[in-house]
């Protein structure tokens, strides 16, 4: 919840500064580029129907095509897809009468919230408004507020336990703030900080990535 606070304060604030910067006689600009795409990764941590037992730990990817309305606004339209991140157990025994030594691992996955699940999957589309705060030629603070359609389904062994569209489909809030640098050549890199409320599901996840704009 303290997460969702600041992310929700930094867009806020961030939103803010970009409306006074873009009303300033001679607003700073990163480059008019109006096309750019990229793919962003991170690990999220999760919480469900309140219960946050084993929610740390699942691998985001988060493939994007950004467009530019004007001055420091743009549009951007996403596909992003999650899955839990497995814990393998490994061990090792030494051969006898041999000096080699032979590994093996199991899928030693804690189940996911206190549910009878060990797998998690999860896609979704999204929709938002990105603004930009130039602070110099190639950096710039950013925010995006938008909606995401989302689809996840629970698993134990590759076996769906939770059915849709029973709480496992809809439309919920995005939001995401960071930093970001664009060299002349248009490659771009971002860190930033992102929250997904998902129904019962929600997603907080740090993350980082890489863009090409055009």
């Amino acid at each position: 919840m303290m997460q969702l606070k600041s992310i929700t304060a930094l867009s806020v604030l961030s939103l803010a500064m970009f409306s006074q910067t873009s009303l300033a006689n001679e607003p700073l600009q990163i480059d008019d580029r109006k096309h750019s795409f990229g793919l962003v990764t991170g690990v999220a941590s999760g919480e469900y129907k309140n219960s946050r037992s084993d929610g740390d730990g699942f691998a985001q990817a988060y493939l994007f095509y950004n467009y530019q309305l004007f001055n420091n606004f743009s549009i951007e339209l996403a596909y992003t897809r999650a899955k839990e991140i497995d814990d393998w157990d490994w061990d090792c025994d030494e051969v006898e009468d041999d000096e080699k030594w032979v590994c093996t691992y199991e899928d030693d996955s804690d189940p996911l919230f206190n549910l009878p699940a060990n797998e998690l999957e999860m896609d979704g589309f999204v929709f938002a408004v990105k603004g930009h705060l130039p602070i110099s030629q190639r950096n710039s603070l950013y925010a995006k507020v938008g909606a995401q359609y989302y689809d996840y389904d629970f698993g134990y062994d590759d076996n769906n336990i939770i059915a849709a569209p029973k709480g496992d489909s809809g439309t919920g809030l995005f939001l995401e703030a960071g930093w970001q640098y664009r060299w002349n050549c248009g490659i771009g890199m971002n860190v930033g900080l992102r929250y997904q409320d998902m129904g019962d599901l929600t997603f907080t996840s740090p993350n980082v990535g890489i863009s090409y704009a055009f």
